[in-house]
């Protein structure tokens, strides 16, 4: 502003000196004093009335409001001279740096036009996306060559064809998922699990290689619509779980299921599941079953007239502990024709006939979680309600297992516990015996030959738990890297004590069948050693190995008085996914 000011003064003051009449006829004459004086008083005037022509001037050019120079004018001002010394040397100052560089506009310009149009085809994309179903399969593959031996411990009555014999056996499962928005559809097809002949109180074999046709055909393991929103409801059949799993239910049900978050509360972050579960597992004949091993063609299909109710809570207090307390109750609308549960194991619709009264009650809680390198998990038991219109239950069953991290090596003990009859107990007396609703091959299991397969507590009202009591020290590491190396170490014993000879469930259809006659009793069922490895062959595909070796005791005594041989098990295989 200085500066414009003096530009202005200076350009007035040239003005006046053009314009200005001569003077030069008073300077001639400017001898007397009189002279002199109207002299300097006519200058005077001049330079009064130069500096009212500069005031209006300044007073017409002065904006409204200020607008910022532009860059290039201020630094060309900064070289003028500073407004204190108007004929001083400018004061040269420094540049403001300069904008981009027009390449590095037009690039910059090119970037961000590039960027609009790549977030408005993505967006279009997922628009376009929104609109269509998407489709994803997998699917896994198992191959495994078995080789077993004295499965029957040395009795004849127990005998099957692959108890002494080395095959081959293989699963398949396929899954294709769908999703739409909230909705989701699965089917899973498996081939090889309830899908095989069997022996009763083992978990038999998968789909034998070269004997295809004497198998049934490929089972939906699962086939359900879901809907996910601020609640989930599946319907159709599904793999359930309770607990831990693999105690009172684990496999593909029929079932209707809704869950629904409760959010924070007192007890911590909450969800509530309500299910209906049609019950499977009863039989409308037993024309097809050769006695003591067949297949199951006789249960695909049948209508039970059996519902469950299962209603449990999912709590979780802390980010590494979950606490799942349940309920689930079984109704019965079977009557004398309806398909016999076998509840008796006797494969004989004549005893314990149906009488529209197996309406068991399982309560429960179950929890696992982890501190630190201890990790853990627990589940507690208890079985009532009525067995038939005569006979009541009251069992219960505990399974604890604790693992701690060593870094190089994880062990573990496990410790477990189901009730079970005394051998003396009357037939009238409560039945005490534990057994889950229904479970499948994935149930839990504790070594690779007793629980899995010398009683194997499979398929509909049965457990590897009933009157078993066992403890297991489990250690896990990698004396090789990528080889993951298991072995267990565990020891059987019944809840209560039996007869020599006549198996776990004595007054059950079980293993001796009687044979034995031996009134003295026992409790001691034996102990086991296992060894099972896993190793990656290639991308997606994986080998493992089993050993097994079980030594029975005088629960399984054959009815010579004899103890029985020790059965062993070696099973080789690979399984890809993909």
């Amino acid at each position: 502003m200085r500066i414009a000011n003096a530009y202005i003064f200076a350009a007035a003051f040239v003005a006046a000196l053009l314009f200005a009449p001569d003077f030069s006829s008073y300077a001639a004459d400017a001898q007397s004093g009189e002279d002199t004086r109207k002299y300097i008083q006519s200058l005077e005037k001049r330079i009064s009335d130069i500096e009212s022509l500069v005031q209006k001037l300044l007073k017409g050019k002065e904006p409204a409001a200020q607008a910022p120079a532009p860059k290039d004018t201020i630094a060309k001002e900064k070289t003028k001279p500073a407004a204190d010394d108007e004929w001083g040397e400018p004061v040269v100052s420094a540049e403001a740096p300069g904008g981009r560089d027009p390449d590095a506009r037009r690039r910059l310009t090119e970037l961000e036009t590039w960027k609009r149009k790549q977030d408005a085809k993505i967006a279009k994309e997922a628009e376009e996306a929104a609109d269509k179903v998407k489709f994803d399969f997998s699917g896994k593959y198992k191959l495994r060559v078995n080789t077993r031996s004295n499965f029957n411990l040395n009795n004849p009555l127990q005998t099957w064809q692959y108890d002494n014999m080395t095959y081959f056996d293989q699963r398949f499962q396929m899954k294709i998922d769908a999703e739409y928005g909230p909705l989701s559809t699965a089917v899973v097809f498996d081939k090889g699990n309830f899908v095989f002949d069997w022996k009763e109180d083992s978990e038999g074999t998968l789909d034998r290689l070269s004997e295809f046709q004497t198998v049934n055909s490929a089972l939906v393991r699962e086939l359900y619509v879901q809907y996910t929103s601020n609640y989930v409801a599946k319907v159709g059949r599904q793999s359930m779980i309770v607990g831990n799993g693999g105690i009172v239910l684990e496999g593909p049900v029929d079932a209707l299921k809704f869950t629904h978050p409760l959010g924070m509360t007192p007890l911590g972050r909450m969800s509530a599941t309500l299910s209906y579960i049609a019950i499977a597992g009863g039989w409308k004949n037993y024309n097809n079953f050769t006695y003591p091993s067949g297949d199951r063609t006789a249960v695909l299909g049948v209508a039970n007239k059996l519902d469950g109710w299962l209603l449990s809570f999912n709590i979780k207090p802390k980010k590494d502990l979950t606490i799942e307390p349940y309920i689930l109750k079984v109704f019965d609308r079977g009557k004398s024709d309806s398909p016999d549960l076998n509840l008796d194991k006797d494969f004989n619709a004549s005893t314990t006939p149906r009488d529209g009264s197996f309406e068991p009650t399982w309560i429960g809680i179950a929890g696992h979680g982890k501190e630190g390198n201890f990790s853990y998990k627990a589940d507690l038991m208890y079985l009532t309600g009525s067995y038939t219109k005569n006979r009541d239950i009251s069992a219960y069953a505990a399974l604890l297992r604790g693992d701690y991290d060593f870094k190089t090596v994880k062990a573990g003990l496990e410790f477990g516990r189901g009730s079970g009859n005394k051998a003396d107990d009357p037939a009238t007396e409560d039945m005490k015996y534990f057994s889950g609703l229904f479970l499948c091959k994935e149930r839990r299991k504790f070594g690779n030959i007793f629980s899995e397969d010398i009683r194997a507590g499979y398929f509909l009202y049965d457990s590897n738990l009933a009157n078993v009591t066992f403890a297991r020290a489990i250690a896990g590491f990698e004396p090789v890297k990528k080889l993951k190396t298991n072995i267990s170490l565990a020891k059987f014993w019944t809840t209560e004590s039996v007869y020599k000879g006549r198996g776990t469930v004595s007054n059950w259809w079980d293993w001796s069948r009687g044979a034995a006659t031996s009134t003295e009793k026992t409790k001691d069922i034996g102990w086991e050693m296992d060894m099972n490895f896993d190793f990656p062959i290639y991308k997606r595909l994986n080998g493992f190995a089993e050993f097994g070796y079980f030594v029975p005791g005088n629960v399984y005594r054959r009815s010579n008085g004899q103890k029985a041989d020790s059965a062993s098990e070696i099973v080789l295989g690979a399984e890809f996914e993909f």
